[in-house]
């Protein structure tokens, strides 16, 4: 279960918040998912899913292994009319996966029969995180289509899951719900505040951090 935090009008994140939540919550993902497949929304994923690497890593013949990791790149604004934009609904995809660098031992496209895992910093209205697990859904069905014996894709199709997980999760109406057979995970869930992350801070990083002290305790 998520921690919950109280009503704040800012929080402040330092990397150790980051750390902490992140770890705490991957004992859960573990149990419940056991991740294959890391696939990060650029740039807010990439830190996330770098430190949940290092919680997950996976026991193969007695030794333990890191989690590969994607990334995807996406851009979420609303056509103005002209040169000025501002977050919106619209997802324009700048990245995709790069399916040759998926594994040599994965023979049908390399999505299939994997635990895939989606991460990113933030759950805000959700449109990114929905766009990611329609266009992974339509990139499997494709993948499954290539599966000429009928009992292997189906066992293949039984086999590949996908999930999400983010830092913070707002408590907020969200743009679309998630299909059902999609694992969601959290580390923190907040009210719809502004959360500003360590690797957006554009000034002073001790500056940013002491700011922090007055946040909630995560």
């Amino acid at each position: 279960m998520s921690h919950i935090l109280t009503d704040v009008e800012m929080l402040r994140l330092s990397y150790n918040d980051i750390h902490t939540a992140i770890q705490n919550a991957a004992p859960k993902i573990k149990e419940e998912f056991a991740p294959t497949l890391f696939i990060a929304i650029g740039g807010g994923g990439f830190i996330p899913a770098r430190i949940l690497r290092t919680q997950l890593k996976a026991e193969k013949d007695g030794k333990k292994r890191n989690i590969p990791i994607q990334a995807v790149g996406l851009v979420l604004y609303e056509d103005m009319g002209g040169v000025e934009e501002k977050v919106g609904t619209e997802v324009v995809r700048t990245q995709w996966l790069d399916f040759s660098t998926l594994g040599q031992n994965f023979t049908h496209g390399g999505l299939l029969g994997r635990h895939i895992l989606v991460v990113d910093e933030v759950d805000d209205t959700r449109t990114t995180l929905t766009y990611t697990i329609r266009e992974l859904q339509t990139d499997i069905e494709k993948q499954l289509a290539l599966i000429t014996d009928e009992t292997e894709r189906e066992r293949l199709r039984k086999e590949t899951r996908l999930g999400i997980f983010v830092v913070h999760n707002k408590l907020k109406p969200k743009a679309a719900e998630l299909p059902a057979d999609v694992a969601y995970f959290s580390a923190v869930d907040t009210p719809d505040v502004w959360l500003a992350y360590p690797w957006e801070c554009d000034g002073d990083i001790d500056a940013h951090d002491s700011l922090r002290t007055h946040n909630p305790k995560i």
